[in-house]
């Protein structure tokens, strides 16, 4: 369903006609350097229908931008994985956490806030491989969620017998990539009364790991999505918002002016 040739041509004439320095800058440093960073208000300009897309469809518009990334040719020989990475979206983007509503689900958003606290840094496996434990053929199977996605037969395309199997998963083979949340926090300033301030937890992968600290004051872009509120073993209806970031800005501000407000644990 995210897969547009179409769209996917629009993206790649888009970068070799504006990114294409960048890109040959961000190849020569690869791997250490992975992200290519881009205006929105350039992309805006140049093809509004994909500013459109970005803002209202992200996963589709970035699914497909970084996969045009592929197909660009640099000055190193081999093929690289470059993460598309737009920043400065429209002021029409920004929104408060405790004004985040289900009308903002699957959409970009920009967020203001303070770290209030991160994780340590996890491993998450995005291209799993899997051993057919009938015919011993190895499959690989690209992972989006937080559930292991397994195959639904042993994949005759992928060189295997084609039929029903079970599966032993190997991590030696697979991909990983790096995982940290962090919980953001809203600014107090524009609190009125005695409200709490509300919170909001943020994914970050790969290189955007490790690059907010807490009490840092953050510029999120990324987009709006749901947690699962789980009771027990039973799945639920009520879901709470979390966020995927593609970029993070860290604004300068000094640590002696921030206050992070602790929750009351009953």
């Amino acid at each position: 369903m995210l897969r547009d040739d179409r769209l996917r041509e629009a993206w790649k004439d888009f970068f070799e006609d504006y990114c294409k320095s960048d890109i040959e800058n961000v190849a020569l440093s690869y791997p250490e350097k992975c992200s290519l960073d881009v205006d929105f208000s350039v992309i805006d300009k140049v093809n509004i229908d994909l500013a459109r897309l970005l803002i209202n469809h992200p996963y589709k518009a970035i699914f497909n931008a970084e996969e045009s990334l592929k197909d660009i040719d640099t000055a190193i020989p081999n093929k690289i994985k470059l993460y598309f990475r737009p920043y400065n979206l429209p002021d029409t983007c920004r929104v408060d956490i405790s004004k985040i509503r289900a009308k903002h689900f699957g959409k970009s958003v920009v967020i203001d806030g303070l770290v209030e606290q991160r994780t340590n840094v996890m491993q998450k496996v995005k291209d799993a491989a899997f051993e057919c434990q009938t015919c011993g053929a190895t499959l690989n199977i690209e992972q989006d969620g937080d559930i292991l996605t397994k195959p639904l037969e042993c994949y005759e395309k992928q060189g295997g017998c084609g039929r029903t199997s079970s599966f032993k998963f190997l991590p030696d083979l697979s991909q990983f990539i790096d995982l940290q949340k962090m919980q953001v926090q809203e600014n107090l300033e524009g609190l009125q009364g005695g409200k709490q301030p509300e919170r909001i937890m943020v994914y970050l992968e790969d290189d955007l790991v490790g690059k907010a600290r807490k009490g840092d004051r953050v510029i999120v872009n990324g987009i709006l999505d749901w947690m699962e509120m789980r009771c027990g073993s039973k799945r639920s209806t009520t879901f709470d918002k979390s966020m995927v970031a593609y970029s993070v800005e860290i604004k300068k501000t000094a640590h002696a002016d921030i206050s992070i407000i602790e929750r009351n644990e009953k």
